[in-house]
């Protein structure tokens, strides 16, 4: 059991790897009976404890990303499942890097994942940026690199780490022309502050801003888009890799938060993205007005009436934020119940509720569980755990036994701006495959000074409405407490 859902995320693979658990425990344990009773020692403990500690250590330095993976706390099978399950719908498959992107504005894919070109067999796993006016990458004869519009614009840090190797002293190629001896040209490899690296290569010639052992951060210039290595033009390319040589096979990786403009000329945000040949891509940018008004600091107090069909039905409900030992982020409502969040890569996002039923700080989560920072957010999807759904006893007791460790559910998400009220109205769907009739709709209003005013949810035509009351701070040491009443309109 330690082996297949504490330790691990509950699969096929760890249920294969506790039975032969089982089995390697059970010859220890009989072989070695004899030597531990005569010492006094437990006869099931020690095996148990060698077969468990061996097999974690022998999963943890594994260097193929593949099934049984480890849980990153050791937990409930069901919390584990639910936790990994959340993880591959915002963060993307496990294993893969999440990265942003190494530039500014509005680029094209020139090559994808396994591209017809370079990006084969161990090197699948790389993108080729540059940039496209009309399908052309340049202006004027195309001779020149100075007449491509990517060249010489600068290429930025797509994560936080340090830089380990870099080298700018190969020249540009002419257009057409590649340097097969020196295939990367001009790079910099950035070690992530997880260990894994990331290479970006083909740069120009006495571009770079950083040296070995700089510290960057999203956003840091590196150096300049060139054509150096094996370049017929110039442009950016990155991959991700778990060694630090040049050349070593990648490694999974995706984009966040980004918008992309697929052949259709549709541009869709994508909280996690692998692009494709022809995609036109650009960064989801943060919306200074969103991220104020949403962010939950430490201390945050969100006092919401909650109103129902009956006028006489109203009730009042508190939401405090406070912030674990291990560092972690939780919204806490008054009635017992609590949810983790995180603000990261432009997202807002909730996730491991736990605690007592509280149907408000469901409908919270339902209506708010993932929300885009960012005003080129229009529509996205999310798939947040079922337990959030309101669900009859005997629902509850067909999805147990047909789910035993949880699922999630299907939601979209639209957004949009509301002039004449002067604030956005968020809404969402939310399915669980049980019967045609359980739909669940959400609705959030969006202040641009005082965050979500307002979030109801919809089902079977009955709706509950909460209105923010009251926003404050709860004081501590050196920091004073205030509060704020909100009049609704």
């Amino acid at each position: 059991m330690a082996i297949g859902g504490i330790f691990t995320i509950p699969s096929i693979a760890s249920f294969i790897v506790a039975m032969v658990a089982a089995a390697i425990a059970a010859l220890l344990t009989t072989a070695m009976q004899n030597l531990l009773i005569g010492y006094g020692l437990p006869v099931m403990a020690f095996p148990f404890l060698l077969t468990t500690l061996t097999l974690l250590a022998a999963l943890h330095r594994r260097l193929a990303t593949s099934p049984p993976y480890l849980a990153q706390l050791p937990a409930l099978p069901e919390i584990n499942y639910e936790r990994a399950r959340l993880a591959r719908v915002r963060n993307g498959d496990i294993g893969s890097i999440p990265l942003l992107l190494p530039f500014y504005g509005e680029w094209d894919i020139y090559q994808g994942f396994n591209g017809e070109h370079t990006h084969k067999s161990s090197w699948s796993h790389a993108l080729d940026f540059y940039i496209t006016e009309d399908g052309k990458s340049f202006d004027e004869s195309g001779r020149n690199l100075e007449d491509y519009y990517c060249f010489g614009l600068p290429v930025q840090s797509p994560a936080y780490g340090t830089i380990i190797r870099c080298n700018d002293k190969f020249r540009d190629n002419p257009p057409g022309e590649m340097d097969t001896t020196n295939n990367w040209g001009n790079f910099v490899l950035i070690q992530l502050d997880t260990g894994d690296h990331v290479l970006l290569a083909h740069l120009r010639h006495n571009s770079l801003k950083v040296k070995e052992k700089d510290r960057v951060e999203p956003g840091d210039v590196v150096a300049a888009c060139g054509n150096s290595g094996r370049s017929p033009q110039p442009h950016i390319h990155m991959q991700a890799q778990h060694e630090a040589a040049l050349g070593s096979p990648t490694t999974r990786f995706h984009l966040a938060s980004v918008v992309i403009t697929s052949t259709d000329g549709t541009p869709r945000y994508q909280v996690v993205a692998t692009p494709q040949k022809g995609d036109r891509i650009q960064a989801a940018q943060v919306s200074e007005k969103l991220a104020a008004n949403l962010h939950l600091p430490v201390g945050r107090t969100l006092h919401y009436n909650l109103q129902g069909k009956n006028p006489e039905f109203t009730s009042e409900h508190q939401f405090i934020v406070r912030v674990t030992l291990a560092g972690e982020y939780r919204l806490h409502s008054d009635r017992g119940a609590s949810a983790a969040f995180q603000e990261i890569n432009g997202v807002l996002a909730f996730y491991d509720r736990s605690g007592q039923q509280d149907t408000v700080l469901d409908a919270w989560l339902l209506a708010n569980g993932l929300t885009p920072l960012t005003e080129h957010a229009h529509s996205w999807v999310d798939s947040p755990s079922c337990k959030l759904y309101p669900l009859s006893w005997l629902q509850k007791l067909w999805l147990s036994i047909r789910h035993p460790l949880g699922c999630g559910l299907d939601s979209h998400y639209q957004r949009q701006w509301d002039r004449d009220q002067h604030h956005w109205i968020q809404t969402s769907t939310h399915w669980l495959g049980l019967s045609k009739n359980t739909r669940v709709e959400c609705e959030s209003l969006f202040d641009p000074d005082r965050g979500c005013t307002q979030f109801s949810i919809t089902q079977n035509g009955q709706k509950l409405t909460s209105q923010l009351i009251d926003v404050g701070l709860i004081s501590d040491q050196g920091i004073p407490g205030w509060s704020e009443g909100i009049k609704n309109d």
